[in-house]
């Protein structure tokens, strides 16, 4: 009687059922864990493929056990793919380190090296894929083979995570549904020896803003000029491109030194747009795809004082530089 008085004093039921309830949970947690949880056995993925050279199509493939999510990180700026089994080529040559990781948990990785294009190859064999110098975000663009005795197509936009074909005729319609950096591949006869790619760069829509001004425009009112015929332009009145001093894709690193003037301070926003055309400012794209306009670079740079790792542009039919490509330098801790 003693006992059970000293329980009831000291001890509430409600705190016992509340310890008896979380170590039952967290005892559920840990077998299902237990349950769940994926033994990092295996050490390597595997590598299926004739020759480790620029432009073929390499499998890697994983056979874990109890594995049911895969992320292939090609070590190449190419897209993440999803599944057990993957295809993939490498443009350039080199050494990358290849990383799959499983289940979120475990992480695998291996280093394959890229041997060049072999000069025995055929090139006749491979697959010309021609492409138009400026690539919008969601607008149609043509692609046509012109491999003499052609029979069957393969054509791959960089943009399908399992890696599956996008079209298989000679002539296709395709249409880029992001911005950014895409490898097309084209694979003709099933020769996947002989693979035609090439790096593009798709660059994004431009948003159109609506004014309240343009909305009222809607209901358009009875115009009494309708039936004039304007007068001709004047020469005179029409504006013209006016360039800026010539900075050529052979002399690209010019730029560098305008931006150095910008970063220390000895060039005003006035002097700087000089060097490009009047009328049509370059459109600024980083390494990772944000867009920005000149004149919002120009005060980055000025107040950020970035510093450049590589810079590279394009220019239009006009000869005006329309886009120019920054990778910036990360500052170190160190």
């Amino acid at each position: 009687m003693f006992v059970l008085n000293f329980f009831k004093k000291y001890f509430d039921a409600k705190v016992s059922l509340t310890f008896l309830l979380v170590t039952l949970i967290a005892g559920f947690i840990i077998l299902y864990k237990l349950n769940n949880e994926v033994v990092c056995n295996s050490k390597e993925f595997k590598i299926d493929a004739p020759s480790l050279t620029v432009g073929e199509f390499i499998i890697f493939s994983d056979d874990t056990k109890d594995a049911h999510s895969w992320r292939w990180y090609f070590g190449d700026d190419s897209q993440i793919a999803f599944r057990s089994k993957v295809a993939h080529s490498f443009d350039k040559e080199g050494s990358y380190l290849v990383k799959l990781v499983i289940n979120n948990e475990c992480t695998i990785q291996q280093v394959v090296t890229i041997a060049p294009r072999k000069s025995s190859v055929d090139e006749s064999l491979i697959p010309k894929i021609i492409v138009p110098t400026y690539i919008v975000e969601g607008e149609a663009v043509v692609f046509e083979d012109f491999t003499k005795s052609a029979e069957s197509w393969e054509w791959r936009f960089g943009e399908n995570l399992d890696n599956k074909v996008d079209s298989f005729d000679k002539i296709c319609t395709y249409t880029f549904t992001s911005p950014g950096r895409k490898m097309i591949s084209l694979v003709v006869n099933n020769d996947y020896t002989n693979v035609g790619t090439k790096i593009v760069f798709v660059m994004p829509k431009k948003e159109e803003k609506v004014t309240k001004a343009e909305k009222k425009r809607n209901v358009v009112p009875l115009n009494p000029f309708l039936n004039v015929p304007d007068a001709p332009p004047e020469e005179q009145n029409v504006v013209k491109v006016e360039k800026g001093p010539e900075i050529g894709g052979s002399d690209a690193n010019r730029i560098e030194d305008v931006f150095s003037l910008v970063t220390d301070g000895k060039i005003s926003y006035d002097d700087f747009i000089k060097y490009f055309c009047k009328y049509n400012l370059p459109t600024v794209v980083f390494k990772d795809q944000k867009v920005a306009t000149i004149k919002e670079f120009y005060y980055q740079v000025k107040k950020e004082k970035i510093k450049i790792k590589n810079i590279s542009i394009q220019k239009g039919k006009d000869d005006c530089i329309e886009i120019i490509l920054i990778d910036k330098k990360h500052k170190s801790v160190f």
